[in-house]
């Protein structure tokens, strides 16, 4: 005898012996007479035992059904104790591990930080670089989360739930020559470089080339206060966000790309959708991006 049982077949032995008559049972559990029939001729099979004998009263119990009631009506019992808990940040304690790429980091990791702190002091919080092999975890259904912008390559596993828009530009020190893109252009370009994000191409890049400007990286950079400082010091450029311009230093506006907003958005697992863990982490990540102005 094995154990494939499904919960309505448990519901059907139950009730039946609760109620002896199968008509009664097919209408209270709201299925036909020749379903409950069907339902139970396989149960029989299964316990290989006849379950229940045809009497003059109705259909009695047979002493396998009696000694084995209580267990269904146990498991019964658990199934009906299933439910979703209510989630509640305050004693969350577990693990929240959070990838991003340098420049969200840099700007907004110590604000998020400090935000999700202050509304789940218990929870150990993980912030991470994004890279190739946490791609491949999350695609495989890691429970974690990705700050970002929009990433038109990933697969359709992963929801990416718009958090702001953002403009692109480039950004100088306050005393550089350069004050349009025309000029800039001709000055060396420092880009910030993120494994798993743009390692393999630049978005940005192939965007300008396809409306005339050809834009080549003198340097490549992981650390955006490295470059930030390379910036400050030489006539060098880089690329930030509107909102993300380093002190002392000042943007220039990408003409053709200036009313092209960027999507920042959180990731995760489509199965994860539901989870009220990811909804209160897109609250807090959502207050903590649009505390800034543009």
């Amino acid at each position: 005898m094995g154990h494939n049982l499904d919960i309505q077949s448990m519901f059907v032995l139950v009730k039946m012996y609760e109620l002896r008559n199968v008509k009664l049972v097919a209408d209270a559990l709201g299925k036909t007479s020749s379903a409950i029939s069907k339902i139970l001729s396989k149960l029989k099979v299964h316990f290989e035992d006849p379950l229940f004998i045809q009497g003059k009263h109705g259909f009695e119990p047979t002493t396998f059904m009696d000694t084995n009631l209580a267990h269904f009506e146990q498991i019964l019992e658990t199934f009906d104790a299933i439910q979703h808990t209510e989630f509640s940040p305050q004693t969350l304690k577990q693990e929240i591990v959070l990838y991003g790429h340098a420049l969200f980091w840099d700007n907004f990791g110590g604000r998020l930080y400090l935000a999700l702190r202050e509304e789940a002091p218990l929870a150990r919080i993980s912030m991470r670089q994004w890279s190739l092999e946490a791609r491949s975890r999350m695609v495989e259904g890691e429970n974690t989360v990705l700050f970002s912008t929009y990433d038109e390559t990933l697969p359709q596993v992963i929801l990416q739930k718009p958090l702001c828009e953002v403009s692109p530009t480039f950004y100088v020190r306050h005393d550089h020559p350069a004050q349009s893109m025309d000029e800039l252009k001709h000055y060396p370009f420092v880009i910030t470089r993120n494994p798993g994000w743009n390692d393999v191409r630049y978005p940005l890049l192939e965007r300008l080339a396809a409306v005339g400007y050809q834009i080549t990286p003198t340097v490549e950079v992981e650390n955006t206060k490295a470059i930030e400082s390379i910036v400050r010091n030489s006539d060098h450029y880089s690329f930030t966000m509107s909102r993300l311009i380093p002190e002392d230093c000042r943007g220039i506006a990408l003409p053709t790309l200036s009313d092209d907003k960027v999507n920042c958005v959180m990731s995760y697992h489509r199965a994860k959708q539901n989870d009220p863990q990811k909804e209160w982490l897109y609250r807090v990540c959502h207050r903590v991006l649009n505390q800034l102005e543009d």
